[in-house]
């Protein structure tokens, strides 16, 4: 019977691993470029859809982060992007470090020991990116935004940088610092990640109104970045997805009988 209750589970993952698939970005609602931009990075569309995986002859990766104008939008100081999603963010408490939905820039770790040919090590600083202070705010109905708490909320295109080989819809450690990556090759600073692509995670819950008092929403439609000071370029922006019922109904089936098993 083991073996039966083994299988279900594992056919309980799998259900999880199809069904719980990452949603992005779907339409531009508004886009203001603001100030200081590389002009050529104002194709706000370019932020639609999932991250860059592949640039050049490799994939992207902390240290060969997106730089291109084909996987870019810049936004300046004084600028600003509204997204759409045509899947609602769902605001879930038991999402990974409370994170709903993840946003990718440009950024990339700097590598201190000059090596370039797949040795490279890093002391944690950024070569790229990190040179902003942003503004999240979402709304539900496209019309009400609510700013996410600025104490809370990270860095737009600053730690952590992208990495194609984790997966785009699984939130990092925000606990992370820069002084965790010193010293890291490439291999240490996926196992920090913990199977993430890295990207900065936004939690619903920090909604605030305009007095800073806490509001509620279940779920969100529109995603809108500010640029206040700087210049951020972003990339995607993913959804952390929900379960779908038939794999939350696998789990629990499986969970059953593996509770039978051990009475």
């Amino acid at each position: 019977m083991l073996k039966i209750h083994s299988s279900l589970l594992a056919l309980a993952g799998a259900f999880v691993s199809f069904t719980c698939r990452a949603q992005f970005a779907d339409n531009v609602v508004s886009y203001t470029q603001g100030s200081g931009i590389t002009p050529t990075y104002n194709d706000p569309s370019r932020v639609l859809g999932p991250p860059t995986t592949f640039i050049g002859y490799q994939n992207a990766d902390p240290f060969n982060p997106p730089y291109r104008t084909n996987d870019l939008v810049g936004v300046g100081a004084g600028g600003s992007l509204t997204l759409r999603f045509n899947t609602p963010i769902q605001n879930a408490a038991w999402h990974p470090f409370g994170a709903d939905f993840i946003i990718f820039g440009h950024a990339g770790f700097a590598i201190t020991n000059g090596d370039y040919t797949g040795g490279g090590i890093t002391d944690g600083s950024l070569f790229t990116g990190g040179s902003s202070t942003t503004r999240v705010s979402v709304s539900a109905d496209g019309t009400t935004y609510y700013t996410l708490d600025p104490a809370r909320a990270p860095a737009v295109d600053g730690l952590l940088p992208t990495d194609a080989s984790g997966n785009f819809q699984t939130p990092a450690n925000p606990a992370l610092t820069s002084d965790d990556f010193a010293g890291k090759d490439l291999a240490g600073i996926r196992a920090l990640y913990g199977g993430s692509a890295g990207g900065a995670g936004f939690d619903v819950s920090w909604a605030q109104d305009q007095s800073g008092q806490s509001v509620a929403l279940s779920s969100v439609d529109y995603v809108r970045v500010e640029v206040l000071s700087g210049t951020a370029y972003l990339d995607a922006l993913a959804i952390v997805p929900e379960p779908s019922a038939l794999a939350l109904t696998a789990f629990g089936v499986a969970g059953f009988l593996v509770r039978r098993r051990k009475e």
